[in-house]
């Protein structure tokens, strides 16, 4: 337990620890606070068992001659309210502390989805290609409302519990130290023979709870993300068979730590009830059945079990909610410590800095990380300023990986790539992204308008429409815009489902060209399409031509028959270039990948 405090608090940030010292004080006050609400339970008891009691007592007896009361009935009454109130401020105090912490640890579970966000949303595009996006969805929707919950919401409050536990033992033993050491001995006792026996079952549930939490994420995202295929296949009982059962094991393990944190109480409740009965008996044969005697005793010691018993609870129950939720820490402690040292600049700026020039590579070559066969071998390759240029080969032939490295996507193992004598390296990195647009095969339209989807990721307010309507003209989407009841602002649904697929691409292109690319990079951008509309785009994409830098990747050869110079790749090597109407008479495997005989 110890160590796993240690690290959460090195992954708070400063802030948050700064945060933590008045909440420790407002812990230790309100513990305070319920102590001396259980104290005055004694006197009060002592009085209005036997009245006498006011003037035998020597404080209790000058409390007396200051209230200015007439009566001791009216001094009972005075005592009753003052305990009342007490009891009440400390209630109040309690609820606050509580509130506070329970805030606290919210909005630190807030702020590391934001961090985990921010730091998964900047990692390097190789790391996309080694994980799983469902486990990093889970991870920031699940697993931090797990740490959040279940791990640093019970570890405050338990602080909170074991203050008012230490101090109420402490003023309980300096009043009677029997009924001190029996009530912890017994509560003590009891908590933790149970944490004990539960405990490996908890961490065993927890381990269960992370990994089905994780396949659930993964099957959703899938079904989902092919709900077309799912649909046409009919493959949905697959999905729904595989979400069942690991649904019902995820539940079976949930429901089960639930009942282990809350389930003991109700154990410890008869053993502690079932104690003070025998306490009274034995107090009142140890005092000749002196009800006077005994009943300021039991007073005392029943509101101190009254308060005792919840925070020993609360003590077992957050014990058990960490041991069950550990795992869900242990999955993210390190991209939170990554979080907090990893800062990338992550903004384009208006009139931001851009290179222009001839991009020059150089003997590069690229492997992915874990697997030892060269993907780009010993590539070398030139692509004037505003010319145009495609890259051709089988599925497999480096051609992607080729042009993720262009756009700085991936880091190449050596060699040198160039723009305008510049070399490119981690330093200028952004600003070579700003130079640049990239439409993919399948370009991401989200769930807004045609204005948002085109400057995506730039608020409403901030868009530039002059730069919008510029955009949309290159791409040749001014008169479909023109057509619309509601133009720019019309909203084109989820993934664009409610427009063409001449129109993403359109769409696409135009968000390349919002940020006045230098170069644009077409990733089997109109494979996608049908005949008729592939035409279409390559028009709007020629019309461009000359005034910027294309980089097109085909597999099908007529996309790219119009390109200055072609290159064609074969297994991570560059084995022909020249134009069109030189390779399709000179380069039998360009004739191959054309389909021509």
């Amino acid at each position: 337990m110890i160590k796993l405090v240690k690290e959460l608090l090195s992954v708070l940030n400063s802030k948050q620890r700064k945060d933590l010292f008045p909440l420790q004080v407002m812990v230790v006050l309100s513990a305070i606070l319920e102590v001396l609400s259980v104290l005055s339970i004694g006197p009060f008891m002592a009085i209005v068992s036997n009245d006498e009691y006011i003037q035998s007592n020597r404080i209790i007896s000058e409390i007396y001659k200051l209230s200015g009361v007439s009566s001791n009935i009216d001094f009972m009454f005075s005592l009753g309210v003052a305990v009342l109130v007490l009891m009440l401020i400390a209630a109040i105090a309690s609820m606050i502390t509580i509130w506070k912490l329970s805030m606290f640890a919210a909005s630190v579970g807030s702020e590391f989805g934001d961090r985990l966000y921010e730091h998964y949303i900047n990692m390097d595009y190789e790391y996309y290609t080694r994980i799983n996006s469902a486990d990093l969805v889970k991870k920031i929707a699940t697993e931090v409302s797990r740490v959040t919950d279940n791990i640093l919401q019970p570890l405050v409050q338990i602080n909170a519990r074991i203050a008012t536990i230490v101090l109420i033992s402490i003023f309980v033993f300096l009043y009677n130290p029997i009924v001190a050491i029996v009530g912890v001995t017994i509560l003590g006792t009891a908590y933790f023979t149970l944490f004990s026996v539960v405990k490996n079952k908890l961490a065993r549930n927890g381990s269960l709870i992370s990994e089905y939490s994780k396949k659930r994420f993964s099957l959703m995202n899938e079904g989902f993300g092919s709900i077309k295929e799912v649909q046409v296949l009919g493959r949905q009982d697959y999905f729904i068979r595989q979400f069942k059962e690991s649904g019902k094991i995820f539940s079976t393990s949930y429901g089960s730590s639930n009942s282990l944190y809350n389930i003991p109480r109700y154990f410890i409740e008869l053993v502690v009830f079932s104690s003070m009965v025998a306490m009274i008996l034995l107090l009142l044969k140890a005092n000749n059945s002196n009800l006077a005697t005994v009943l300021p005793v039991m007073g005392v010691f029943g509101v101190a079990a009254f308060k005792l018993l919840p925070s020993f609870q609360q003590i077992y129950s957050g014990a058990a909610q960490i041991r069950c939720n550990v795992s869900a820490f242990t999955a993210l402690k390190t991209d939170l410590e990554a979080a907090n040292t990893n800062k990338h600049p992550h903004t384009r700026e208006e009139n931001s800095e851009k290179l222009t020039g001839d991009i020059v590579v150089e003997n590069i070559s690229f492997s992915y990380k874990g697997k030892h066969k060269k993907v780009l071998n010993s590539i070398s390759l030139e692509i004037p300023y505003k010319s145009s240029i495609g890259i051709v080969g089988f599925s497999g032939s480096g051609k992607s990986t080729l042009l993720d490295i262009l756009i700085g996507c991936l880091s190449i193992e050596n060699g040198t790539i160039s723009v305008g004598g510049k070399k490119l390296n981690k330093s200028n990195n952004f600003t070579w992204k700003n130079s640049l647009g990239y439409v993919s095969q399948m370009a991401l339209i989200r769930d807004g308008t045609v204005s948002e989807n085109i400057a995506f990721g730039v608020e409403y307010n901030d868009i530039n429409m002059e730069k919008l309507r510029t955009a949309s003209k290159l791409a040749q989407l001014n008169d479909w815009i023109n057509s619309l009841e509601k133009g720019f602002d019309t909203k084109v649904g989820d993934k664009g489902i409610q427009i063409s697929g001449g129109q993403r691409q359109r769409i696409a292109i135009a968000r390349a060209l919002y940020n006045d690319a230098e170069y644009l990079f077409f990733d089997e951008a109109t494979s996608a399409l049908d005949g008729i509309t592939e035409k279409q785009i390559m028009r709007s994409i020629s019309d461009i031509s000359g005034n910027k830098t294309i980089v097109m990747i085909a597999h099908r050869v007529n996309t790219i028959k119009n390109c200055d110079k072609i290159y064609v790749l074969n297994d991570g090597h560059i084995t022909a270039t020249g134009s069109y109407s030189d390779l399709i008479e000179k380069n039998e495997f360009f004739k191959k990948i054309a389909g021509v005989k």
